[in-house]
């Protein structure tokens, strides 16, 4: 169902789509190269598998929505993004995700406090009841621009189904 008329929301949405799906792929990819690479296989190891394909998917899932030029291309693409955008590690548990490029800056208090910063392509962390005295915050700078670009452009949209109503 598209609500989109003018071209440059149609390209802005095209350019979002190919980001997200090629960033799902990429990281499905990853996911391969783990499970060859990863040594044994038991149902734990399946399970956290099975989680890091699901926010893969899902990535995959809003890109393909942005390629469709469907209605709910932005809420799920924003979802996709405010779920990037926030790292952390405390008290024995961690989550970093990432679907697509990623430049972090962050803060560790492990042991003083230390800035740190990343960069890559595609990436989950998930830490269950380890490294207990880690403590650190991660901004993934990237989804944090995206999510600011995806907020303009959905506004604009918003704006132009408006007009297009009242035309």
């Amino acid at each position: 169902m598209n609500n989109f008329s003018s071209e440059e929301t149609i390209s802005a949405l095209t350019k979002l789509g190919l980001y997200q799906v090629a960033g799902g792929l990429i990281g499905f990819l990853l996911i391969g190269w783990t499970m060859i690479n990863g040594g044994s296989i038991n149902f734990s190891m399946i399970l956290l598998f099975t989680i890091v394909f699901l926010f893969f998917g899902y990535s995959v899932y809003a890109g393909w929505l942005c390629l469709k030029i469907n209605k709910k291309a932005f809420r799920h693409s924003m979802i996709n993004q405010i779920m990037q955008v926030i790292g952390f590690a405390i008290l024995g548990f961690g989550f970093q995700y990432a679907a697509g490029l990623y430049l972090t800056i962050g803060i560790d208090l492990t042991d003083s406090i230390q800035l740190g910063f990343g960069a890559g392509i595609s990436k989950v962390d998930i830490n269950i009841n380890r490294h207990y005295e880690r403590l650190e915050v991660n901004l993934n700078l990237i989804a944090f621009a995206l999510i600011y670009w995806i907020d303009k452009n959905w506004r604009k949209a918003k704006e132009e189904a408006l007009l297009q109503n009242f035309s």
